[in-house]
């Protein structure tokens, strides 16, 4: 009898056990997909007037700017002074050149102050504007 120890070529390879590595990648994938954040301004609420127009198209490079009811401004989640409106947007159209202005304004707002907003972005530099409303429908 031939009692010949038989070595397969899979007993003396090393081999890599890549399910925990699956694992982790999967957990860090899930992780990164519930922590991402995205550009919304929690703290600034504003009650958009109503429209039956049609959209938009918005601009690839675009600056936001939000007046609230109580007259505040911001610029891109920043809150702006009125006295330096033009400057700070000089300052965001060199840094960076925008091809829109979006005006976020309450309805309750006042006209003056959305005047002064629309003729801070003309002075910046920025040729287009857009208005932004609510959808409402009839």
């Amino acid at each position: 009898m031939n009692f010949e120890k038989r070595l397969s070529m899979e007993e003396n390879e090393p081999s890599l056990n890549l399910t925990p590595l699956m694992d982790i990648m999967f957990l860090l994938v899930i992780f990164f997909a519930v922590s991402t954040t995205f550009k919304v301004f929690p703290g600034i609420s504003v009650d958009l007037p109503g429209a039956e127009s049609e959209k938009i198209k918005e601009e690839q490079k675009s600056l936001t700017a939000i007046l609230t009811k109580t007259g505040e401004i911001f610029i891109d989640g920043n809150p702006v002074e009125e006295g330096r409106l033009v400057d700070t947007l000089r300052a965001k159209q060199e840094e960076s050149p925008v091809d829109m202005f979006i005006l976020e304004a309450d309805r309750t707002a006042q006209h003056g102050q959305v005047v002064v907003l629309m003729d801070a972005a003309k002075k910046a530099g920025i040729l287009h504007l857009a208005i932004s409303t609510r959808y409402e429908d009839d």
